[in-house]
């Protein structure tokens, strides 16, 4: 009998257990401090997993973070920068880097957290294992497979066709989650209603965002923003992206002319580039950070201390 793996997003894992266990505490009526106890956080995370084990019937757990550096930045510097001046959790940097240091959390460089778990998932086809990402995140519906979003208690098993269509209703809707606003005015119902009256094709998104104003560049920005990384796209022993998304359409002309976009985020890419990060008004940028010398080994490489928010 074949095991069940199970793929956990342990961004949201690493978040709502650092939330929990926050709490502000009124010492005077005008002193007030954040206090967070991390054995609450740890006995939330590991209560979630197992949790996620028995409803899942799992033999094995994968858990995955995403690198403080990220592609999508270089191809779109205003990706997910709505995010910019958010406080997060006072203990949610260390809380990460104790989920790799004791849970053997897999954190692969410049992708985020959801890419490790697609390109998990779709590995492989020939595998024995059931593979099956946990998260909350609808973006796991363009991902072929077994997606459980626990908040909701549902189970998706897209095809490859239906994985690629939901990509597309992406591209055209965007996300306002991830900064990314995709046809003006479009959102979920028109997009999908525009993609079943034309056709699931890239030719009828480039016209809807025509007929809008908007250009072809618009379009493929986007589907790179909402398109996550699958197998045959990320060199796990290199951990480099190795080529990005395009349209089945497109002919060698086409393909010449994102030449430059696709060269700046594959292969080997600068661990300091400043474009590859989220820039905060509290935050100094990548070249001006003193680089820890200790790093922690993982089953996936070298983690350096930057690597984790």
């Amino acid at each position: 009998m074949s095991k069940t793996t199970i793929l956990i997003d342990a961004d949201v894992l690493a978040f709502e257990s650092s939330i929990i266990a926050q709490e502000n505490i009124q010492w005077e009526e005008e002193l007030w401090t954040v206090h967070a106890d991390m054995t609450v956080a740890k006995d939330r995370v590991i209560g979630r997993i197992e949790q996620f084990k028995d409803l899942l019937k799992a033999d094995e757990v994968v858990l995955a973070l995403s690198d403080r550096a990220n592609f999508r930045r270089k191809l779109f510097p205003d990706y997910k920068s709505n995010r910019r001046k958010s406080v997060l959790p006072v203990i949610l940097k260390p809380m990460k880097e104790w989920m790799i240091n004791e849970l053997d959390a897999q954190l692969w460089a410049n992708i985020e957290a959801d890419d490790v778990l697609s390109i998990l998932a779709t590995e492989y086809p020939n595998r024995q294992d059931k593979r099956i990402i946990v998260s909350i995140d609808k973006d796991f519906k363009s991902v072929p497979g077994i997606f459980y979003d626990y908040n909701r208690e549902e189970y998706h098993e897209p095809t490859e066709e239906e994985a690629d269509n939901f990509h597309l209703i992406q591209t055209l809707m965007g996300d306002s989650t991830d900064g990314f606003s995709g046809v003006k005015g479009v959102g979920p119902v028109a997009a999908e209603r525009w993609l079943n009256d034309n056709g699931y094709t890239w030719e009828s998104v480039v016209a809807l965002y025509e007929k809008k104003g908007q250009t072809e560049q618009d379009a493929l920005t986007n589907a790179w923003m909402a398109r996550l990384l699958r197998k045959e796209e990320y060199n796990k022993k290199q951990k480099q992206i190795t080529k990005l998304w395009t349209p089945k359409n497109y002919q060698t002309a086409d393909k010449r002319r994102i030449t430059s976009q696709v060269h700046s985020v594959t292969g080997l890419l600068d661990e300091d580039d400043s474009a590859l990060f989220l820039q905060s008004p509290f935050d100094p940028l990548p070249n001006d950070m003193k680089k820890e010398e200790d790093s922690t080994e993982t089953t996936t490489g070298t983690t350096d201390s930057h690597s984790v928010d």
